[in-house]
């Protein structure tokens, strides 16, 4: 024994010793090989990252979207010779002074909108309803502009309009269309599902404001400008897939009244008046959706293949020390 009481270091505690070293770097080695799957997992795909996306809303007519559409809800006498019967304005028409300055009006039914023109009569002419009480200038007139941020699923909007209709009821809706050939429109409330989130009311000048936390609101679906103009504009290909746009939209209430989770009688009491078009993500304008070049992203296999192989060094690794310990025990 030495000064201090312990005892002395043999050629054999030394090899005994070194086994254990070994044999713990190889336990050792065995659970780094279990674990690394997960450590790869969380190195290939890291949480996704928080993505903020914010909006500048521009509300106007339909016939100011970059594809005009004819004036949803309002209509103008455009035959003198029959008077009981009004039409659609499409924008050329809204060039016009001579029809700016007409009178607008609701329809005596319901008629349903009909964006792409699809059915012969798409402009009319349908039976004459109530007078609405201003021109066809002033309600193309309406503006509204603000903010709609998106972050985690959730969304806040906030809007500011004028030259609304005075005094006017006002409701706020997700408006969804599918483009043809297989046309659909959806219009679900901005906010709570029934109805009580969405709506607001307009001063005597026109003006009002608008604000709202709800849940983020379905995307457009995700084509690019270009398959888009193949598609619909010099289709030059077949229309491969639904193709569905996000609008908000800005509906007025002739009656006075709203009517909870669906806007009321489009053309009789209801009345599109304003409507912003949401591009494919991440573009927020039609300029950003058109010149957006698409980069696909290196898959996560091929990332990975791109990465050493963690599990494989850690069993290099382990045979390597289990052909060592047979060497110690050998000698």
């Amino acid at each position: 024994m030495d000064k201090l009481g312990s005892p002395p270091l043999t050629k054999i505690g030394m090899k005994n010793a070194k086994r254990w070293v070994f044999l713990y770097v190889l336990v050792l080695l065995m659970i780094t090989s279990t674990i690394s799957p997960l450590v790869i997992d969380s190195l290939a795909n890291p949480p996704a990252a928080s993505e903020r996306w914010e909006v500048d809303v521009v509300l106007r007519s339909s016939i100011y979207l970059p594809t005009p559409r004819p004036v949803a809800d309002v209509y103008v006498e455009l035959n003198n010779t029959m008077p009981n019967l009004v039409y659609r304005i499409e924008r050329d028409q809204a060039d016009d002074p001579i029809n700016l300055a007409k009178m607008a009006y609701a329809t005596t039914n319901a008629t349903s909108h009909d964006p792409y023109k699809l059915e012969p009569n798409a402009l009319g002419p349908f039976p004459k309803g109530a007078p609405l009480g201003f021109t066809l200038k002033e309600w193309l007139s309406a503006i509204g502009f603000g903010t709609y941020i998106e972050e985690n699923g959730n969304a806040s909007i906030n809007l500011t309009f004028h030259d609304l209709v005075p005094n006017g009821t006002y409701s706020i809706w997700c408006h969804r269309v599918t483009s043809p050939p297989n046309y659909k429109e959806e219009n679900s409330p901005l906010g709570a599902s029934d109805g009580s989130q969405n709506v607001f009311k307009s001063d005597s000048m026109g003006n009002a404001t608008f604000s709202l936390k709800l849940m983020a609101l379905p995307t457009t679906t995700n084509v690019t400008y270009k398959d888009w103009v193949a598609m619909y504009v010099t289709k030059t290909v077949p229309i491969s897939s639904n193709i569905t746009w996000t609008l908000i939209g800005v509906v007025y209430h002739s009656d006075g009244q709203t009517h909870g989770a669906t806007p009321g009688e489009f053309g009789k009491n209801a009345h599109l008046q304003l409507v912003h078009l949401m591009y494919p993500k991440p573009a927020r304008t039609y300029e950003e959706w058109r010149n957006a070049t698409a980069t696909p992203a290196v898959s996560t296999a091929q990332g990975a293949k791109e990465q050493p192989s963690f599990e494989g060094i850690s069993a290099v690794a382990g045979l390597l020390a289990i052909v060592y310990l047979g060497r110690i025990k050998r000698r």
